[in-house]
């Protein structure tokens, strides 16, 4: 496309490639700011510098532009001299037309609308370490802080297929090649817009039941510290002394309730009558090919696929999800690794309807999973 100048400053239509040499070691958080930046234009690759954008009192800056580039998307660029100052996305180039199988009310603060709300992203939304989070890792990205679901994260579920894998095929670190994954080895997420990682998503299904409308300050945090940070907030009870109700029936989770452990989150939908629990959550669950995928799904917290947990979630992922059920079976987790933590902000959230805004007047915490999930899916 022919170049639109005004004095020093040049408009031009481009694809965005991505960061140059990205996966090299010194291509690191560390060396952001002397980063170059691969486009094509008129058929040519050029390298251009990005401007960082507005530092704040501790000298951070905030990357404006890199928070709103993604891979084989184009742009209108305004760049000045070798340095893009502006990227405005070109319209048309994700799916827009995405309907959710189950949807919530954005603003509606009751439990029955977070879950419904978490559904959302279900079988459309594939696992990427540090989606959700900002270009640099330091806070919510532009999706998780937008009303519904993104039409980023559908078309990169339709790119891929069963063989996606978020790091290292067949789980082999052996297998890993920084410079084809989708990882961020350099400690900087440049496939923030692709997909959720497990806190992403909650930040996001937060953040879609909590606000009205999009750009507001975000819910994306450390996957260990959603639990207290909730019931700092004045949402409900905090608790450490947490077992798998497998183990001991008296420790029952009660629908909508988020368990925080090390390095992961996850909401509960509640308890069977044998112990396993039906949960949500983005994860990187091995595909029927056995490579480590996986993203936004209903799993089952069990001792084995006959457990009644398993069979919910497996009945209604195949129902509602043929096309996420092709690739992915559902997900049987150990009870001992989803409900043991050492992290000091750990453990394990209920929503207070007494104290705190989310109310429950469907009474959604006193249903069975079962139960929970019939109401759910119950227009669907």
């Amino acid at each position: 496309m022919t170049a639109q100048t005004e004095a020093d400053v040049t408009r031009y239509e481009a694809d965005y490639m991505g960061v140059d040499r990205y996966g090299s070691e010194d291509v690191n958080k560390d060396t952001k700011e002397d980063f170059l930046y691969r486009f094509v234009t008129d058929g040519k690759e050029i390298l251009l510098r990005i401007d960082p954008g507005t530092p704040d009192e501790e000298g951070e800056y905030d990357y404006p532009v890199q928070n709103r580039l993604k891979e084989n998307y184009s742009f209108e660029l305004t760049v000045e001299d070798d340095t893009v100052l502006s990227a405005k996305e070109l319209p048309g180039q994700a799916t827009t037309d995405y309907t959710p199988v189950v949807s919530g009310v954005c603003g509606e603060k009751t439990i029955g609308n977070f879950l419904k709300t978490a559904m959302e992203p279900v079988g459309c939304t594939l696992y990427i370490y540090g989606g959700g989070w900002d270009w640099q890792d330091v806070g919510s990205s532009v999706q998780a802080v937008t009303i519904g679901v993104s039409p980023d994260w559908v078309r990169f579920f339709e790119e891929q297929d069963e063989n996606f894998t978020y790091k290292s095929k067949d789980g082999d670190e052996n297998n890993s090649d920084p410079a084809s994954s989708y990882y961020p080895y350099g400690g900087y997420n440049e496939y923030y817009y692709a997909g959720l990682d497990c806190s992403g998503f909650l930040g996001w299904s937060l953040y879609n039941t909590l606000e009205t409308q999009s750009g507001e300050e975000g819910y994306v945090t450390f996957a260990s510290a959603y639990a207290k940070m909730l019931s700092e907030m004045g949402f409900g009870d905090y608790t450490r002394k947490v077992e798998a109700p497998v183990y001991n029936h008296d420790s029952e989770m009660k629908p909508g309730d988020i368990m925080s452990i090390d390095g992961h989150v996850w909401i509960s939908l509640g308890t069977c009558e044998d112990g396993s629990v039906v949960i949500l959550h983005s994860t990187p669950a091995d595909s029927r090919t056995g490579q480590p995928g996986g993203g936004v799904e209903l799993s089952a917290i069990g001792l084995s696929e006959d457990c009644e947990a398993y069979q919910l979630a497996d009945r209604y992922m195949s129902a509602y999800y043929p096309e996420w059920y092709e690739r992915y079976p559902v997900k049987l987790a150990d009870p001992e690794t989803y409900f043991s933590f050492t992290g000091e902000s750990a453990g394990r959230f209920t929503w207070d309807p007494e104290k705190g805004e989310m109310k429950d007047p469907d009474g959604i915490q006193e249903m069975t999973p079962e139960q929970v999930l019939v109401w759910i899916f119950e227009e669907a």
